[in-house]
């Protein structure tokens, strides 16, 4: 058995269910979160999305919502979340830009542009929501350079 031969394992239980991920910016200054981004997870491989779906789901918005504040968090985070028999169980949170966080920037969200806002010393509106819905991300892990030999 693995916990035999190994003293820091982590174990998460199996969530099966819809999965979703958020990328959330929580304001430097007013420490409100004025940006959350959902997707569904439509396909998964080692861990990374390969195919996902732009959603909004304002109990999914509130939930994410009141969590980033009773935890605390500032700036820029990843949240993935499960929902199982109609409830929902967040499993993780990053403190980093998602690895698709382009995806949300091609559905309108611009983080980069509320990081600046706030060095520059302004409070960000709340732009909760406020993305494409509807939107299809795959991932093409494959590179095609078109050229000749010199």
């Amino acid at each position: 058995m693995l916990f035999r031969r190994f003293d820091n394992l982590m174990i998460q239980e199996f969530m099966d269910g819809i999965e979703y991920g958020a990328d959330v910016y929580i304001d430097l200054l007013s420490n409100e979160p004025v940006s959350i981004f959902i997707k569904e997870k439509l396909k998964m491989r080692a861990g990374e999305t390969d195919k996902s779906v732009s959603v909004k789901d304002e109990h999914l918005f509130e939930l994410i919502t009141d969590f980033v504040k009773v935890a605390g968090f500032k700036g820029i985070i990843d949240i993935n979340v499960f929902k199982v028999n109609g409830e929902y169980y967040i499993s993780e949170v990053n403190p980093r830009f998602g690895g698709g966080y382009p995806y949300a920037y091609e559905c309108g969200v611009n983080v980069p542009e509320m990081i600046i806002h706030n060095i520059l010393g302004n409070e960000n509106d709340d732009l909760i929501g406020r993305y494409d819905e509807g939107v299809y991300m795959m991932k093409f892990n494959e590179i095609k350079v078109k050229g000749t030999l010199k």
